[in-house]
């Protein structure tokens, strides 16, 4: 009964010594600027972004939105559900990324261009000026043009801002082998073209 008791109180402490470890794994690893936007995005404060973005030579993603919004919660979802999250995480890497919900929007007139609705995306330079000329192409409104509800719309401004600073994206890049034969075929033009003027 003694070493019952013993392998009991031994089990309950691993039980618990584990509990706790996983508690502070997911404190570590969880990044409360998400929003539920993502774990594995880079999020970053309003109040840091110009100057990172400054500091990294990055334009600025803006979302604006609530924890109230359904339409919020709704693109919320669509991205966590999406297959665009693996685009959604290469392109991230090229912008200092924002997420503010409720309170920590904003407040300055140049981040409401066409209203004050959300959820809103804005794509700013490194200084915080909105970069007026990217907004949603495709979007069903055409009076709130930085409102989007799809993930593919977002992915295509976020090139659209990237092309716009003649930045690739290596991750994104289709077709790679294509390229690579098109320019083996062009090596050994030139090849030949070296050959026959050595003749």
């Amino acid at each position: 009964p003694h070493s019952t008791m013993r392998t009991f109180i031994t089990l309950s402490l691993l039980v618990i010594v584990s509990f706790a470890a996983d508690l502070n794994l997911k404190e570590i690893y969880q990044n409360p600027l998400s929003n539920g936007y993502g774990e594995d995005i880079a999020w970053v404060k309003w109040d840091d972004a110009i100057e990172k973005a400054l500091d990294e030579d990055k334009p600025i993603f803006l979302l604006i939105h609530k924890t109230w919004c359904h339409a919020c919660r709704a693109l919320k979802k669509t991205f966590s559900q999406s297959n665009a999250r693996k685009a959604f995480k290469a392109l991230s890497q090229y912008f200092i990324m924002v997420n503010t919900a409720d309170d920590d929007e904003p407040y300055e007139e140049e981040y409401r261009p066409d209203g004050k609705y959300i959820p809103r995306l804005l794509f700013l330079d490194k200084n915080g000026d909105l970069l007026t000329q990217f907004k949603n192409k495709k979007g069903e409104f055409k009076n709130y043009a930085y409102y989007y509800s799809s993930p593919a719309d977002i992915l295509n401004s976020m090139k659209e801002v990237l092309k716009h600073y003649e930045v690739e994206v290596p991750e994104l890049k289709r077709g790679d082998k294509l390229k690579k034969k098109a320019a083996e075929k062009k090596e050994s033009k030139k090849e030949e073209k070296k050959d026959k003027s050595e003749l």
